[in-house]
């Protein structure tokens, strides 16, 4: 997380649409002004909703006594409400209870994904009209800046950072060590190493430690061109969409790079470690075979067990995998933690953005219901949410990440169990986060892109073939939807 000057406003799309909210045009109509009545909170009784996820839920007494000690109004509860979590079938949910314009619940933790669904039906608060001048200068200034901006439409903001996830490379220093390397000498935790130097480690560690696997990641067609593959492209120096100032469009007016010399390198590199030098697309000279090829099933808890079984060397996460495994029951201090390789540096990258340790953008923010009966209450509420005490202990509790950077400095957070040992890591691959384009085709785009990406690891077709299969693919619906 890094430290940020004060910004303009920035008009930002949001991420694929509620499915059967957004037709194949991608247009959405604004059918509402967005006008909402807020008031001053007046001291009343009342009892707001807070939807939110299990994880929370799960701590209820601890967050509410947390909210009061950041000075929630003594007339003012809250209940929390939970379901089956992941953003999909929240998002779903959400569409229902706002679709049908209920007034509960009153409060929502929402993903950046839902903005372009929502926001223009006036199905959120635009928070600039709520918020205190001192916290929208805060919002600002104080905060990871790409998380806040992922919640802007319009030049409306409808959702404050609750927690920002931040995906790095957890791995044992106990079988690196074992296969010779230091990673406490060479300062592994800040500087980042390059994929060719973490494909020969990952190959000698398995070999030293007869383990089964070197690198652990999910690679489902969920997440390979969306996500965790996407990164392993930005690393390498390329883009679906050129610099990343055309991430977000406009649509139908911006180059697509997705056939470019960057992103068959990356699947080259990708195929490499997953099928070895023997592929017929391996880079030459690079070590390989050590990521298993079951990756291309997995979803984030699969891709876990080998790693928490001790089988793997290496893994890719997000933040919140660290307490996971980094317990003295666990792994203790033989848990290591790295930001992502890289394949060229920033300043060799092709295109501004892009290049050096990069990661994509994750977490959750707060959005308020403008139907809502209390909204003056639910803002106060919003206040203490966002506080510096409420960020802190959110993270003491969960993990969860704060997304301010000044709190990674903070004593609280310097002496949290198990996540304090790694604030360096996490704070830099902070600083070097990007979001992936969002605005209303971007599920339609990332699915093409996916299948393509996946047939090509699956060994189906080349990197070549798959690479121009996807831009012809993401041509057509650009100029689709344009």
């Amino acid at each position: 997380m890094r430290a940020e000057s004060i910004v303009s406003r920035r008009q930002v799309l949001s991420a694929a649409g509620a499915a059967g909210i957004i037709g194949t045009a991608g247009c959405i109509s604004d059918d509402s002004d967005d006008s909402v009545d807020i008031g001053d909170y007046d001291g009343e009784e009342v009892t707001l909703e807070y939807a939110t996820a299990p994880l929370f839920g799960d701590i209820e007494d601890e967050l509410k006594q947390s909210m009061r000690d950041a000075g929630l109004h003594e007339n003012i509860e809250v209940e929390f409400s939970t379901g089956v979590w992941g953003a999909d079938d929240q998002q779903d949910r959400y569409t229902q209870i706002l679709q049908a314009g209920r007034s509960t619940p009153d409060i929502m933790l929402t993903n950046f994904a839902y903005t372009s669904a929502f926001a223009p039906r006036g199905w959120l608060v635009d928070l600039n009209e709520a918020l205190s001048d001192e916290k929208l200068a805060e919002l600002e200034s104080g905060y990871h800046q790409t998380m806040v901006d992922s919640m802007r439409w319009d030049g409306g903001l409808y959702g404050v950072p609750q927690f920002v996830d931040i995906p790095a490379i957890l791995y044992r220093k106990d079988y690196v060590e074992n296969a010779g390397y230091d990673p406490e000498g060479e300062n592994w935790a800040t500087e980042p190493m390059t994929w060719e130097r973490f494909a020969e480690v990952a190959s000698d560690a398995v070999e030293a430690n007869d383990v089964e696997h070197g690198y652990t990641t999910t690679l489902n067609q969920r997440t390979i061109g969306h996500q965790t593959g996407y990164e392993k492209v930005v690393t390498m120096g390329g883009n679906y969409f050129g610099d990343m100032e055309n991430q977000h469009g406009p649509i139908g007016d911006r180059p697509i790079t997705i056939d470019d010399e960057p992103i068959i390198e990356t699947l080259r590199m990708m195929r490499t470690f997953m099928h070895g030098s023997d592929d017929e697309y391996a880079i030459d000279g690079m070590d390989g075979d050590f990521l298993p090829s079951e990756a291309l099933g997995w979803d984030t808890t699969p891709s876990m067990e080998s790693f928490g079984a001790g089988d793997a060397v290496f893994h890719r996460n997000w933040s919140f995998a660290i307490a996971s495994f980094g317990g003295e029951e666990d792994f203790g201090e033989d848990l290591g933690l790295m930001p992502f390789p890289y394949g060229v540096s920033e300043d060799e990258a092709k295109y501004n953005g892009t290049g050096g340790t990069n990661a994509t953008l994750g977490g959750w923010h707060l959005s308020l219901n403008p139907e809502s009966e209390n909204l003056a209450a639910a803002v106060e509420l919003l206040e203490v949410m966002t506080s510096e005490q409420f960020y802190l202990d959110i993270f003491e509790f969960t993990g969860s990440t704060p997304p301010k950077p000044e709190l990674f400095e903070s004593d609280q957070a310097q002496e949290v169990d198990i996540m304090s040992r790694y604030l360096d890591t996490l704070q830099l691959q902070s600083e070097n986060q990007w979001v992936h384009p969002i605005n209303p085709i971007w599920d339609t785009q990332s699915n093409s892109i996916a299948s393509e990406f996946y047939a090509c690891l699956n060994q189906e077709q080349s990197p070549q073939e798959a690479v121009e299969a996807a831009q012809e693919d993401v041509e057509a619906i650009e100029q689709k939807e344009a």
